[in-house]
């Protein structure tokens, strides 16, 4: 069995041997200053499963992820993704990665400045740059719907309830639109 130690108890599922590997961490170890935030962390996630992570605040969650996708780099240890190891991938190949990763920071990060259409307009826009405007309109509406927000279109970021901050910056992960 794999195990993986909680602050609360074990959980433990069945071997996934013959399973692809998606993500594998090895003795990640990262720090501010003096404080220990990931102490050998060790981690496998297999195609097809799902993990979650759950801690207190403080506990390292954002850390992490931030580490998996290279926002920040480890003190220590390995990570591979998709058979890459993170730490030696240049720019172009780490943001090829990261179109393959859906994540989702706390604050849900909108821009307070404009709609919610244009917030998940910008990036198609300025990133992408691969979609006609009809596309990007049809995905916009398409990823709000996903999420039962379509009416939030033009409304500001400030009119919205905290819970529907947060479905609308994950609209575009679940509906598989890569940003980064």
């Amino acid at each position: 069995m794999n195990t993986v130690q909680t602050d609360i108890n074990t959980i433990a599922w069945p071997k996934a041997t013959d399973r692809e590997s998606v993500i594998e961490i090895n003795n990640l170890k990262k720090s501010f200053g003096t404080q220990e935030v990931l102490k050998d962390v060790s981690i496998k996630l297999y195609k097809e499963e799902n993990l979650v992570i759950l801690g207190k605040s403080g506990s390292g969650k954002s850390v992490l992820i931030k580490c998996i996708v290279r926002l920040l780099n480890p003190d220590a240890g390995e990570i591979n993704v998709f058979g890459e190891d993170v730490s030696k991938l240049g720019t172009d190949a780490l943001g090829q990665l990261r179109q393959k990763i859906g994540f989702l920071f706390q604050s849900g990060a909108l821009y307070d400045s404009m709609t919610v259409k244009e917030n998940l307009e910008f990036p198609l826009k300025r990133i992408k740059r691969t979609f006609s405007e009809k596309e990007i309109s049809e995905k916009v509406i398409e990823a709000l719907e996903n999420v039962g927000l379509a009416d939030a279109l033009n409304k500001m970021p400030s009119q919205l309830s905290g819970g529907m901050r947060k479905r609308i910056s994950l609209a575009p992960a679940i509906q598989g639109i890569k940003y980064l």
